[in-house]
Formats: C-alpha cells, structure tokens, sequence
C-alpha cells in the first residue's frame, strides 16, 4: 500500500522552470540523489492514483514494452538505490540486490515530473505553463510510487504525467547496451563536444541548426526548444541557418554558449526566475 500522508501539513518546496529539457532534468536528478540514494524499497505502486481517469489501472502507455505492474514490484521491491544518473533528457535510479544491477529509466516527455516526499516536505518541479499539485499525496495522474525507507523514516517517490507522453522503463545490466541510451548523442555537461568535433559534425548537413540541435542523435542529447533558442540567441545564430553555412568564430560561440547555457541554468537547478536578467528565456517562454 502507499504511504499514508503524514498528519502535519508538509512544508511546499517548488521551482519554476520550463517544459523539462537537460537543466529540469538534472535538477530533479540532483534531488533523488540527494534524498534517495542508500534507500531501500519496501513497496512499489504501479497503478494510477491520484483521482484521474484511470485511477488503479496500469497505465501502458507510460510504463512502457509490456511490463506488467506485478513484474515491476517484484523487480525493485527489497533493492537499494545505487545512484540517480541523467544523459540527456533521460534519467534513471540504479538499484543493487541480488543478481546484476537493476535500472528505472524515466523520461519525462512534456509533463512528466518526479515528486519526492518525507516526513517534512514535498520537492516537485514546477514548469513555466504547468504546476504539479504539492498538496495532496499521492499527486494526481501519478503513474509509479516507490517507498523507500532508511530503516527509521519513509521517502516516497513519484513520477506524474498528465500528458502522458513520459516513459519509464526497466532494464538490467548496461543501460547503454540498448536503447533509449544506446543512440544517443553526448551529453553537453558530461561529455561536450570540441570545437573541432563540433565543427565537422556541422559541415557534415545542411539542416537547419536549431533541427541539428534538437536531434538526440546528431549533436548532443538533452537540448529542447528553450535551450537551443537561448543557446543561438546568444550565439547570434539564426535558427534556420543550414548548418554547413555556420563560420569558424559562429561554430566557436555556438560549442561555448551550448555549455554554458545548460551549466548555468543547471548552477540555479533550473529555476527560471533566477536566470540573468538577460537571457532571451523570460521574453521567449
């Protein structure tokens, strides 16, 4: 069963970002690892609750290739968290216990957010066009709850999505060994492109950059409409300019504000009222 609300009224934390791209994404990443790795599953909900539609139904479309909610319980239940990760927009828990590593790949698509909840406060993102509730728990349209424990007090976990257009999947052993994070391109924090790297990528199509960047494929992963709009902005970058027309001194700012974006963004975890003054962002979204 889900963790029963706590009697006192939980203290509300939420920040307000965009639609969730790379930053949105890190920070709710950086909030799991903080709150829930060493803790321990001891219960798992995989049916809908919340008072939406589908209230006690496994929602497919979400939880994703067929597993089923029993499957996914017995998958998780007793294991430990290991780490939270992200590569690009997509963002997994790792768990050890027995056998290989398990791992919950969670990608938020539009509305999609994981909300995390203690004895003394809620942490849910809040984005620029869409507020998930903070005061009534389980949320409403939560697809997954995971209880987790440290021997002494409950954490609960949950990933909701009005939209439906998030995913979360199962994997063990290497994440990397299929997809969704077999294709994907680098990661502009962990992994960013030289200039040089970035130049022959550029000269290698004539698509329009701003397509170019939004392609998880091609450049790097977790760049969306608010970033890459910022990011060629402030590089002086039409976004219909093919991308083997960009120069030498154009390929140069596009690498260094592609970075700089997404780590200063990531320095205030994604909370749009505090990015500079400006930013393009706060005219744009």
């Amino acid at each position: 069963a889900p963790c029963a609300p706590s009697t006192r009224r939980p203290r509300i934390s939420a920040v307000r970002v965009a639609m969730p791209e790379l930053p949105e994404v890190e920070a709710q990443r950086a909030t799991l690892e903080r709150v829930c790795v060493g803790l321990r599953v001891t219960s798992v909900v995989a049916v809908e609750q919340g008072g939406g539609p589908r209230d006690g139904q496994l929602d497919d479309k979400v939880i994703a290739e067929g597993v089923a909610a029993d499957a996914l319980s017995a998958a998780l239940a007793d294991r430990t968290v290991a780490g939270a990760r992200r590569h690009g927009k997509q963002l997994w828990l790792t768990f050890d216990g027995p056998g290989p590593q398990t791992h919950l790949l969670i990608h938020c698509g539009m509305t999609g957010a994981l909300l995390v909840r203690n004895a003394s406060a809620v942490d849910a993102p809040k984005y620029k066009r869409l507020s998930h509730g903070t005061d009534v728990w389980p949320p409403k349209f939560c697809k997954l709850e995971l209880v987790l424990t440290d021997g002494e007090q409950e954490t609960s976990v949950a990933f909701a999505d009005p939209r439906r257009l998030g995913k979360i999947l199962l994997r063990t052993g290497d994440p990397y060994s299929r997809d969704p994070l077999k294709s994907l391109a680098p990661d502009p924090m962990r992994d960013p492109p030289t200039v040089e790297a970035l130049a022959h990528k550029l000269r290698g199509t004539s698509i329009c950059v701003k397509a170019a960047l939004l392609d998880q494929a091609r450049i790097v992963a977790g760049v969306g409409n608010w970033v890459a709009d910022e990011v060629l902005y402030q590089s002086g970058i039409l976004p219909s300019a093919p991308c083997n027309t960009l120069s030498g001194p154009q390929v140069a700012a596009l690498r260094e504000r592609l970075v700089g974006v997404c780590a200063e963004a990531c320095a205030v975890d994604a909370d749009s009222s505090r990015f500079p003054e400006h930013w393009l962002f706060h005219h744009r979204w």
